[in-house]
């Protein structure tokens, strides 16, 4: 066995002295980069031979030769006799390959762990388009970049062909194999030391699968991860209901909008049927002659604020302090411990606006907002909730949240 060559340790103190000699900012992707370590660089030069100098050591005619070579080779590779194939046409085409006619899959994409209906077109067997699915609720026949983007890792060179095992190409009979005799290992003590890890779940079926796992071995435990949580939505709602539910908002039913950092025309679950109903209340006609009114609140510029009629700039630890004055100023029994500077009349008229269309308003946090600020956003819906059935359109005292509530 060839002896594996030590890696070179990374000096933190020299990194650090580093860093604070610098001026401005710098980016790196990783802490071997950012030390410049040997096996960095080699891996630099073999990944991308361009920064190297070999090619100013060449002349003119050895590069022109370099670079005739791949021509030359393409056109050998038509030289070599090729395997016999035979085509054959079809006696009875298929209906759904017809080289004229696309075929069209209704489909899911799982996004932060929440799925949104699509429609995928076919050509002779390869996906080509992604649409939105007019008749899924959540997204009601729209798409985003996210899911027209979705269509590229089809064709991504590095998806994964095989089953592979230490490097090794195996099948999935040898993959069941495998997994069948470490389950049975386990099942004498109930699963201790099983671990499953998912991304968010909002699929029943899959969600009754991992159960039904759970039951079979008790010991075993289910955890959840995600790079970016709804941990903060998810603790403000146990905070106004007792419970962990999700809001599913009423955009059309909206007359007054107000958004307390919360980009819920790109960023939340529901973002596609939100633009839909959004843009439904937007357009004047004979029977619709007012439009919503939408208020922004945010430290960056999103595509929500894009399309406020009043947006106000705010550091996003600073959108705490005013959902409370706001609050207070609607008439709920919270303490004001400090107020953000705003525009002279600017939360005046908020209220005033609010106040005027009870039961047609509604106020949204962003889900990178602390618990406090979800909280205050539902208002008092959770005491009303107590009295109505899950699902039923609840309101609050100020008209301040206009939401179907589910757990």
């Amino acid at each position: 066995m060839p002896k594996e060559e030590k890696k070179e340790e990374i000096n933190l103190s020299a990194i650090r002295e580093r860093l604070a000699s610098g001026d401005g900012p710098g980016h790196w992707r990783s802490l071997s980069e950012l030390a410049e370590t040997k096996e960095f660089v080699e891996f630099l030069h073999h990944e991308f031979p361009r920064e190297t100098n070999w090619v100013n050591s060449l002349s003119r005619r050895e590069f022109l030769k370099l670079l005739a070579a791949p021509l030359a080779l393409a056109g050998l590779s038509a030289c070599l006799p090729q395997p016999q194939e035979l085509i054959v046409p079809y006696v009875e085409p298929p209906e759904e390959l017809m080289p004229d006619q696309p075929l069209f899959f209704a489909t899911a994409m799982e996004l932060d762990g929440y799925g949104r209906g699509l429609l995928v077109e076919n050509r002779m067997g390869r996906p080509v388009k992604v649409e939105g699915n007019p008749l899924h609720p959540l997204s009601l026949g729209a798409t985003d970049a996210f899911s027209q983007a979705s269509m590229l890792t089809l064709y991504d060179p590095q998806r994964a062909q095989v089953v592979t095992q230490g490097g090794q190409i195996r099948t999935w009979e040898d993959f069941l194999a495998a997994i069948t005799g470490s389950l049975d290992l386990l099942r004498g003590n109930g699963g201790a030391g099983l671990r499953i890890l998912t991304g968010t779940v909002t699929s029943p079926t899959f969600a009754a699968q991992l159960r039904a796992v759970l039951d079979e071995f008790p010991q075993a435990r289910w955890h959840q991860y995600d790079p970016l949580t709804r941990d903060n939505v998810r603790s403000g709602s146990r905070l106004a209901f007792g419970q962990p539910v999700e809001v599913q908002y009423r955009i059309d039913a909206a007359d007054v909008i107000v958004s307390l950092d919360a980009d819920f025309l790109f960023r939340e679950p529901g973002s596609l049927r939100y633009i839909r109903e959004f843009a439904s209340r937007r357009q004047v006609s004979e029977d619709q002659l007012t439009m919503n009114r939408l208020y922004v609140l945010e430290s960056s510029l999103t595509q929500t604020g894009a399309a406020a009629d009043h947006r106000l700039r705010m550091q996003a630890g600073q959108i705490e302090a005013f959902s409370r004055s706001l609050a207070a100023s609607l008439g709920l029994p919270i303490e004001v411990r400090s107020s953000p500077p705003i525009p002279e009349g600017w939360l005046e008229a908020l209220v005033e606006d609010l106040e005027g269309r009870r039961g047609s308003s509604l106020i949204l946090a962003g889900e990178q907002q602390p618990p406090g600020v979800h909280a205050l956003a539902h208002g008092d819906l959770g005491s009303r909730l107590r009295h109505q059935r899950r699902g039923d359109l609840a309101q609050s005292r100020a008209g301040a949240s206009l939401a179907h509530v589910t757990a």
